[in-house]
């Protein structure tokens, strides 16, 4: 990374070969912390990870294997590249650090340029490393997002209700569902073309956001319609949130171009976008999965829009309308 200077952790109890390394490593313009023994090197790479671990085998405290051991057991993603430093030069002290992990082993006494020559590559790998994780992120992140809103996709959202419904059964938790149907979407469309389409259904992922909680769950269900799922959410704090979505939703514009006619527009001038909501929660009567969960707010959706649009409607064994403040 371009400006980035790599920070090096020198493990080492002998205080002459902890000083030369350090001005080594200095002059060559990297960020050297140093730890005298196994615990300070544990304590260092758990509380700020170097990107190269340079450990020697004989400590104070514990044995050099045992810290390389921890080191490599961390839980993280974040691979952290240990060079063994070693008076033993035998081929089995090799071969025993090589097996638990380490990632190069460097025999005592071993010249200015050895060292920095083994630094520079262990680097390289631990850039090449990083780049790939980063990309195989972005890529399970890209295979569950929807690319037009940014929220999750159907898939990630069939996958989420399933986790959240089983836990919730678990633990005999609480959890919601909201599903979300933006009214006469098609004559926003016809009317003002799908870029602008694409505008309001931006805007609306966007309003979602805003409306909920970091636990919660938003997903584009597909064309016009979004889902929310509540995690540990009771029935009145689902209605509650329903309600915010549902006033902030129909109440945000979208500025439309000059010139069009004020026909379907606001009083300010702009086109508002109303929602047709169903709300189903769990536990409840007749909803024992997921897939009832789903197919009962889904319900409830379908009964808001016959019932006239713009509105809310909760489904409790048998649908009806929740007033949700008469427009």
């Amino acid at each position: 990374m371009p400006g980035h200077r790599a920070r090096i952790l020198v493990v080492d109890d002998s205080r002459t070969q902890l000083e030369w390394l350090v001005k080594v490593l200095d002059r060559e313009g990297y960020l050297v912390a140093t730890a005298a023994d196994g615990k300070e090197a544990i304590r260092k790479v758990r509380g700020e990870p170097p990107d190269l671990v340079l450990l020697d085998m004989v400590l104070p405290d514990m044995d050099g294997l045992e810290v390389l051991r921890i080191v490599k057991a961390r839980p993280e993603d974040r691979f952290i590249p240990v060079i063994i430093l070693s008076v033993k030069a035998d081929l089995d002290s090799k071969v025993t650090g090589l097996r638990i992990g380490a990632d190069d082993f460097l025999a005592k006494p071993f010249a200015e340029a050895e060292i920095l020559a083994r630094c520079a590559a262990m680097l390289r790998i631990k850039s090449l490393q990083d780049q790939l994780r980063e990309t195989q992120r972005k890529l399970a992140e890209q295979a569950i997002t929807d690319e037009l809103t940014g929220l999750k996709n159907r898939r990630a959202f069939d996958e989420r209700l399933q986790e959240e419904f089983r836990r919730a059964q678990r633990y005999s938790d609480p959890v919601s569902l909201i599903m979300i149907d933006l009214d006469h979407f098609k004559q926003v469309n016809d009317r003002f073309g799908h870029p602008f389409g694409d505008v309001v259904l931006r805007g609306a992922a966007e309003q979602l956001c805003a409306s909920t909680r970091d636990p919660d769950i938003c997903a584009r269900y597909g064309g016009e319609e979004f889902a929310v799922i509540l995690p540990k959410t009771h029935l009145q704090g689902a209605l509650s949130v329903a309600e915010r979505i549902w006033k902030e939703l129909g109440g945000r514009r979208y500025p439309v171009p000059p010139g069009t006619p004020a026909t379907g527009l606001g009083a300010d001038g702009a086109l508002h976008v109303t929602a047709s909501m169903g709300l189903a929660f769990y536990p409840s009567k007749d909803i024992g999965s997921p897939e009832l969960l789903l197919r009962y707010a889904d319900e409830a959706l379908y009964q808001a829009k016959r019932s006239g649009r713009n509105t809310i409607c909760l489904y409790q064994a048998q649908s009806y309308r929740y007033d949700a403040g008469g427009r």
